[in-house]
């Protein structure tokens, strides 16, 4: 028992480091730098002791009835996503130090930032449906503040839009919730599902609980039609873009759709209620309007944003096709996006930041300003369009096959439009920087961002890249996953 009570730690530490920074006043920016940046190190090496030494443990930290029960639970899919979070949050912290000197409120900034971190763990080990929707409703409240951080008008509204949308989500899910708690009496994480044999007399039901409740994760996993507040959060910092987009709360969203699928209604029920087939429609429109939008877009950070929502719609397709190379090739694209995705928004930060351009059209010849930070964002967007041997196309690779295992030719050709889709978005930028001249009044001195923020962005730029040449150690995990849900 005591050796689980050590699963609480690493959801209550950065808690702790959130209080201490809100309450203490930090003579020189250094010293609270070296307070966050060792905070989120000592967290990460606090996370992977808690998997070492409590292995697959658990713990009920309040229970009153079957319903509310506060409960974690560290099992395999946890085990990723929480080294995935982690990891990168790392990455952000250090990045974040010196991004957030022209954007101010760093105390009041750090403070949140850990806090989510701490929110966001929480939902990795959650160990049942009602833990998970606690921890998903304070991730709105915690990352609202960030969203809103320069407290103009439009952050204001964007902010207010993000509650509403993640509210209306979060109300489909609780409805759900009520409804199959009302024929299961049991809301636990079980592989393969928790409804076995109820479903087959509970099947327009099932249905019905299975759309709420996918719609209602969906808004956070940016779900057309239900996307529009994500490119109206980009009016934050971009760390906090970066955490929105790469990690925190879209990939919040659909790590809460594997769990829905896979942990409480099981593959068998799904394809009983068809409801992945009504959903297929959706996340099909999704990867393509994500992608269309994008092309349209001409501010660098709002591209970005759109392309998140398509990116968002492959994770979405490996889990509705509910076959083993799909959701392999989904899990795979949770961790490359999310890599792939948070080195891009630096990229663009590190522009924004040294040259206070941001769009696209303004950033003519400066990639030879700029070279380690382009050649960084070329890179990432390679990788992102699936070009091989990218880590992008080893999942793009395995949700194709999942595609036609079910016969689903046509999920593949949507892939395929979608890969020549991003490479229309993405390209151009890299064009423009590397090959077209600046002109006239553009002509300015530019000069390669601080180290601070060149670190973060060339380490995570290798790991985007390992992941495509060595994909193989993540790739056995993610199978290991799998194989015990399908």
């Amino acid at each position: 028992m005591l050796n689980n009570v050590m699963i609480v730690l690493p959801i209550v530490f950065p808690f702790v480091l959130a209080a201490i920074i809100a309450i203490t006043k930090f003579e020189k920016d250094k010293e609270r730098n070296l307070f966050v940046g060792t905070g989120v190190i000592f967290n990460f090496i606090l996370t992977v002791y808690v998997f070492h030494s409590v292995k697959y443990g658990e713990i009920h930290l309040l229970k009153f009835n079957n319903f509310l029960d506060i409960y974690l639970k560290i099992d395999k899919l946890g085990v990723l996503f929480s080294l995935l979070v982690s990891i990168l949050w790392i990455f952000t912290a250090f990045y974040s130090m010196e991004y957030m000197k022209h954007e101010g409120g760093e105390n009041r900034f750090f403070a949140f930032f850990t806090f989510t971190l701490g929110i966001t763990l929480g939902i990795g080990f959650s160990g049942n449906l009602i833990t998970l929707y606690v921890f998903y409703e304070f991730l709105t409240l915690a990352t609202f503040p960030l969203v809103i951080h320069s407290g103009t008008k439009q952050a204001l509204q964007s902010g207010k839009k993000y509650l509403i949308y993640s509210f209306g989500g979060a109300t489909l899910v609780l409805l759900g919730m009520l409804l199959l708690f009302s024929i299961t009496n049991n809301l636990n994480f079980v592989p393969r599902g928790i409804l076995s044999g109820i479903y087959q007399d509970n099947i327009k039901l099932c249905l019905g609980i299975y759309i709420a409740m996918f719609i209602g994760f969906g808004v956070k996993a940016a779900l057309v039609p239900f996307h529009s507040w994500l490119p109206a959060a980009m009016v934050a910092p971009t760390p906090v873009s970066s955490l929105l987009h790469a990690v925190a709360v879209v990939k919040s969203g659909v790590f809460a759709l594997i769990r829905m699928n896979f942990f409480v209604f099981g593959a068998d029920a799904v394809k009983a209620t068809k409801g992945n087939v009504y959903m297929s429609i959706l996340v099909g429109i999704t990867i393509l309007l994500g992608s269309l939008l994008a092309l349209n877009q001409q501010n660098l950070k709002k591209r970005l944003a759109y392309s998140t929502i398509s990116q968002l719609g492959y994770i979405m397709l490996g889990i509705i096709l509910l076959n083993e190379e799909a959701l392999v090739g989904g899990l795979l694209h949770l961790i490359n996006h999310a890599v792939i995705k948070i080195t891009l928004f630096f990229c663009v930060g590190t522009i924004m930041y040294t040259t206070h351009k941001t769009e696209i059209s303004q950033i003519k010849g400066i990639g030879k300003k700029m070279p380690v930070t382009m050649w960084c964002f070329a890179i990432a967007s390679v990788s992102l369009i699936g070009i091989p041997p990218t880590n992008g196309f080893v999942s793009k690779w395995y949700l194709a096959l999942g595609g036609l295992a079910e016969g689903k030719a046509l999920f593949v050709a949507i892939l395929l439009l979608s890969a020549l889709l991003t490479a229309l978005y993405l390209l151009p930028i890299v064009a423009v920087a590397f090959f077209k001249k600046e002109e006239g009044e553009e002509v300015v001195k530019i000069e390669e961002a601080p180290m601070k923020m060149l670190v973060p962005i060339v380490s995570i730029t290798v790991i985007t890249v390992l992941l495509g040449l060595f994909p193989n150690p993540v790739l056995e995990f993610i199978q290991e996953i799998v194989a015990d849900l399908l």
